[in-house]
């Protein structure tokens, strides 16, 4: 019987930012001599993107043929030898207990952790057991990656307010309605999961048409690519958080404020991972009386995982600016030695520089669906898998990631005044403004 523990030191719970270093033991427990060619200890990390274009087979009456669609990127590919080498052809591990020390510094460049329904971003150690005669022993542990997005050194336009306007007229000359307006207003562009998103939405309703609610929503939207020879794109759209306000009547005008609260999620990546892209928008959609379709607009945010400051830096630090940049090279997880692991120098925690930012705490993102629940709730159609989609090596193993999400209920100066009747599920209305016509 062959045990083996692989264990992160000072965290347990193996949460980890892009650029720091990953330091840990192996432990590998036998009860009797074990022949094995060798013994390899590998940190992966790796993107991929699958799916199915299914096409309905008459003969054999289901959907299992069709076209597939595949993409992977590796950004890490480290291993080192616990036993033998790579030309040893047997070992004899002893019985009792080894411990191995190791060390692996992240890249800069990763990207975060992510599972999705068409893709993943997936990290992770194990140790191979390569055994003659037999399939090889795996035993392996998932970490999380988070990239590291501070929000201070992105662009100047994330404290700018936004602001964004949609109008539509209903029927059609000469019988068209003057137009129903809904504009969105966000404070700034950027936010952390954790905070609150104040989003004000003014609806002027001009029209002969009466607006039911109005349905405001933060949207996780995630693009999946495909690469040769079968390039293509997929996409998923995860509602983060929903609030619901009452309705606007004829020739009136109505202003709501929501607050949305950023739940753990992932932080905006377009730049890192060529065949996953994740980003973020606000929405506003308004229900409309009778057989018209619901008119909505929407504006994008930037969720990262450092938040804003109150102060400008003169000349902010750029984490990971003064690591080498690691490309992907085998040699770069090492073997260490008891005394050496007490002298290994981590990166801080990227908000470790501001005292007026408190630690994180680490949960699920409860909103993204796992691809085996998504394909449960659906009734519609059944995807089999094909013989060619069987062959697609993947690692069998089930993890959910872990975001950071802060706890700044008192980062502002200036609170935010409230009406003192609230009118609506989700939103308040305010009462000062004339309901009876445009401003």
């Amino acid at each position: 019987m062959v045990i083996c523990e692989i264990e992160f030191f000072n965290n347990p719970r193996g949460i980890f930012y892009a650029g720091q270093l990953i330091s840990g033991q192996v432990v590998i427990k036998v009860d009797k001599p074990k022949p094995v060619k060798a013994v390899i200890l590998q940190i992966k990390g790796y993107a991929e993107t699958h799916w199915a274009d299914p096409e309905f087979d008459a003969e054999e009456d289901d959907l299992s043929s069709g076209e597939l669609f595949n993409g992977h990127v590796d950004y890490m590919a480290t291993k080192a030898y616990l036993y033998g080498s790579g030309s040893s052809i047997e070992v004899i591990i002893e019985p009792g207990t080894s411990t191995y020390r190791f060390a692996c510094q992240l890249p800069v460049t990763c990207p975060s952790s992510f599972v999705g329904t068409h893709g993943r971003v997936r990290y992770l150690a194990n140790v191979r057991f390569l055994r003659p005669w037999k399939f090889d022993q795996n035993f392996s542990r998932s970490l999380t990656v988070l990239k590291v997005m501070d929000l201070n050194t992105e662009s100047m336009m994330l404290r700018v307010p936004t602001q964004v306007e949609s109008q539509r007229t209903y029927c059609c000359f000469p019988c068209r309605s003057a137009p129903l307006s809904i504009r969105l207003s966000l404070p700034q562009g950027g936010f952390v999961p954790g905070q609150t998103v104040p989003v004000d939405v003014i609806v002027s309703n001009d029209s002969r048409v009466t607006v039911e609610d109005i349905t405001v929503r933060l949207a996780m939207v995630v693009i999946y690519y495909s690469q040769p020879p079968s390039a293509d794109t997929n996409k998923d759209r995860f509602v983060m958080v929903e609030k619901t306000g009452d309705g606007v009547a004829t020739n009136s005008r109505k202003q709501f404020t929501f607050d949305l609260q950023i739940p753990a999620t992932p932080p905006t990546c377009f730049n890192l991972c060529s065949i996953i892209q994740i980003g973020y928008q606000v929405e506003a959609e308004a229900r409309v009386n009778g057989c018209h379709a619901k008119h909505s607009v929407h504006t994008p945010v930037t969720i990262g995982s450092v938040p804003l400051t109150s102060q400008l830096q003169k000349e902010p630090k750029i984490w990971g600016a003064d690591l080498q940049p690691q490309q992907l090279d085998a040699k770069a997880l090492i073997l260490i030695k008891e005394h050496e692991s007490e002298e290994l120098v981590s990166p801080p925690n990227p908000w470790a520089g501001d005292p007026s930012i408190p630690p994180p705490h680490f949960l699920e993102a409860k909103h993204i669906v796992p691809v085996e629940q998504k394909i449960k709730k659906s009734k519609k159609k059944s995807v089999k898998k094909s013989k060619k989609e069987s062959k697609i090596p993947s690692e069998k193993i089930t993890f959910t990631p872990l975001y950071a999400v802060f706890d700044l209920a008192g980062e502002s100066d200036e609170p935010i005044v409230r009406p003192k009747v609230i009118k609506t599920e989700g939103g308040y209305v305010n009462e000062d403004l004339d309901r009876s016509t445009w401003l």
